[in-house]
């Protein structure tokens, strides 16, 4: 069975309008809510527990925490309380972090892909050590060979973004399917006789009867894409909600994704792809 899930944004938000958000998402039939992990936004574990408190179905997230921003032991206990708050409800999620802005703002270095993946590495390291048997369970995500390496042999869940850092535009842009297949098969090998859950974060969902022109529209996220190329990455949810739902089918098929995370922006469409794989 697919799981869905949902990271919600917690910026500027009250006690009751994050409630409401929650109580919202269950009802559309999420099976994750998800916190993330910004600067701007509220603190993810109090965001976390109040989630939990506002719904009774949906496992609580955290998609994903910076690795760079916590010391392992303090992080440990904060895992280790927030699990036993929620009665065995949390799924940690864990990530390098990308947004140069916001280490330069918390006064940490950003270094390198390689020096955020040593951070990362450590940390998963030494909370396995402080958690043990009480450990919820990992979800990384990520695209190059070290972190899915890791995520392949350490977690639970691995998460596929589908879009690596490009110099050339200074951003994040997506790879077409046939390289993220490739990233699949590399996870796979490199898990062994494991079988980790696997995870994808589409970049956008819309719902139109005009899919060619709204993959037209998402262009920017994949500027180096053929017309061709964008009808078939699974990482735009482009169409109506029984096109969507049928390519949830084909790309969980194709690929082997058993769990399907949108952001708020499309809370509301895609809980009417769910209505149809439901």
């Amino acid at each position: 069975m697919i799981r869905f899930g949902v990271v919600l944004i917690t910026e500027g938000c009250s006690r009751n309008e994050w409630m409401d958000k929650c109580r919202r998402a269950e009802a559309l039939g999420y099976d994750v809510v998800a916190v993330p992990d910004h600067l701007n936004l509220l603190a993810p574990f109090p965001c976390a527990v109040l989630a939990a408190e506002a719904t009774t179905r949906p496992r609580i997230g955290t998609y994903v925490l910076n690795s760079s921003f916590y010391l392992p032991a303090l992080l440990a206990r904060d895992v280790a309380t927030t699990a036993q708050l929620l009665g065995d409800r949390l799924e940690l999620g864990l990530g390098t972090g990308y947004v140069k802005a916001e280490f330069e703002r918390a006064g940490i270095p950003f270094g390198t892909a390689s020096s955020r993946a040593d951070r990362l590495e450590s940390l998963v390291k030494e909370l396995d050590a402080a958690l043990g048997e009480s450990a919820p369970p990992l979800m990384i995500g990520g695209h190059g060979d070290r972190i899915l390496r890791l995520a392949a042999q350490r977690a639970q869940t691995v998460s596929f973004t589908g879009a690596p850092y490009r110099a050339e535009y200074g951003r994040t842009a997506l790879v077409d399917a046939d390289a993220l297949a490739e990233r699949v098969a590399f996870v796979r090998a490199e898990a062994g006789g494991r079988a980790p859950e696997l995870n994808l974060l589409p970049k956008a969902t819309v719902i139109t009867r005009e899919r060619r022109a709204g993959l037209e529209s998402l262009r920017r996220y994949a500027p180096d894409l053929t017309a061709e190329q964008l009808m078939e990455v699974p990482t735009l949810l482009v169409g109506t909600p029984a096109q969507l739902a049928e390519q949830v089918q084909r790309d969980s098929e194709r690929y082997g994704f058993a769990y399907f995370t949108v952001t708020e922006a499309a809370m509301e469409d895609f809980g009417k792809v769910i209505e149809r794989l439901r």
